[in-house]
């Protein structure tokens, strides 16, 4: 099967993101399996091609997803004339085939969800001030308009819905997500096919003795959506019960609750009293977080909702505890207190009460350690999940 991947992540282009991560695995998957992959991706910098993993990857130019939506039509047109595509998948995040779909509407697309940017805006609550909404209206009847308010979405001016609709068929990681499109964009077919996951660095089980001091280690961007400010009322709380803990941030610091502050200043201010107990390590490359994880007890996934996140799927599969949210994928993954612990979003206390059972209950966490890594292992590797995508490749030709 020839198949193009279209995406403006992938971890030798632009990285750092779950879809680049996922981009890269997939490619590298179907590639071993004997199929015909190339991969069209952003690049910050330049225009190049590369051969790794057996596939092909063609790095493009763009400053933004929007850009890389534009300039991937014309590497692309010259790709597929040279020798036709049976099949593409692009995100639905991005729409970044969206140009190409519309050029040639017979070709068979399959959209793979990860998370649409109206769900991250709800998550991150990006609609603005009171404040800042009237201004924009009052704007626009100074200048003789009747302007239509921004925070109100409109799914028929979204190009990922558009991507969506033109999709022949579309799958998701985990069923919340499945649900919530649904809802959003209206009744179709979804598959769930959970996220593939193949480690690419060393990522070694192992669990420190009882008596040893413990780290809880937050990892994903520092910003409100991965739930940081519900861990940050928690913590106070925790340390009053177990001084013996110290928390690790790993992640980019964005904007916080005060204007002009960073996360991981507004932390610092939070939590002054427990500056002895916090440690930030910025964003760490992938490659580099092994090193992560070996410093790692504990892992707090206190997100409002998570698609399927694949910094679950590798701190299982180190054998390190997981503590996530119960709304969103991170049900699918773990299974309560045997393979990982799951508790509501929005909820400090459940966080403290989560992270206080495992500090005081050796067992139960090595049990979870145990038992999350040979569930990762068994059910996300390349030869259970090939077949299925392969499946729902020939269900996307089928269709069109």
């Amino acid at each position: 099967m020839r198949i193009a991947y279209i995406s403006y992540e992938h971890p030798l282009g632009i990285a750092g993101g779950g879809i680049g991560t996922y981009i890269g695995q997939i490619s590298r998957l179907m590639a071993s399996r004997g199929h015909e992959i190339e991969v069209f991706s952003g690049h910050i910098d330049e225009n190049q091609t590369l051969n790794i993993d057996g596939y092909i990857l063609h790095l493009i130019k763009s400053g933004n997803s929007s850009e890389f939506r534009e300039n991937v039509l014309a590497k692309f047109i010259d790709r597929h004339e040279a020798k036709l595509f049976e099949v593409i998948e692009s995100p639905e995040y991005g729409a970044d085939a969206l140009l190409i779909k519309k050029k040639f509407p017979s070709l068979p697309l399959a959209v793979k969800l990860h998370t649409p940017s109206f769900l991250v805006s709800l998550l991150n609550n990006y609609n603005g001030t009171f404040l800042k909404k009237l201004r924009f209206i009052i704007g626009g009847l100074i200048r003789g308009k009747l302007v239509r308010p921004y925070w109100i979405y409109n799914k028929e001016n979204d190009p990922e819905y558009q991507l969506f609709i033109l999709a022949n068929s579309v799958c998701s990681p985990s069923n919340s997500l499945k649900k919530i499109v649904n809802g959003t964009w209206g009744n179709r077919a979804i598959s769930v096919i959970p996220n593939l996951f193949i480690p690419s660095i060393e990522l070694t089980p192992g669990i420190k003795k009882n008596d040893a001091p413990l780290t809880v280690t937050f990892i994903g961007k520092l910003e409100r959506r991965k739930g940081i400010l519900d861990l940050i009322k928690a913590i106070p709380m925790i340390l009053k019960e177990e001084q013996e803990i110290q928390f690790m941030f790993v992640g980019a610091p964005l904007g916080s609750p005060i204007k002009g502050l960073k996360m991981d200043e507004y932390i610092n201010l939070k939590l002054k009293k427990q500056l002895n107990h916090i440690k930030f390590k910025g964003f760490v490359p992938y490659q580099d977080m092994d090193k992560v994880f070996k410093e790692t007890d504990i892992c707090i996934l206190p997100s409002l909702w998570e698609n399927f996140p694949t910094v679950c799927l590798e701190a299982m599969s180190a054998g390190i505890p997981v503590i996530g949210t119960s709304n969103g994928g991170m049900a699918d993954i773990i299974e309560n207190d045997k393979t990982g612990v799951l508790i509501h979003q929005n909820s400090p206390t459940e966080i403290t009460q989560a992270i206080i059972k495992l500090k005081r209950d050796y067992k139960l966490r090595e049990e979870i350690a145990v038992n999350g890594h040979k569930h990762i292992l068994e059910n996300y590797n390349g030869d259970t999940l090939g077949k299925i995508i392969e499946g729902f490749y020939d269900k996307t030709i089928a269709a069109h």
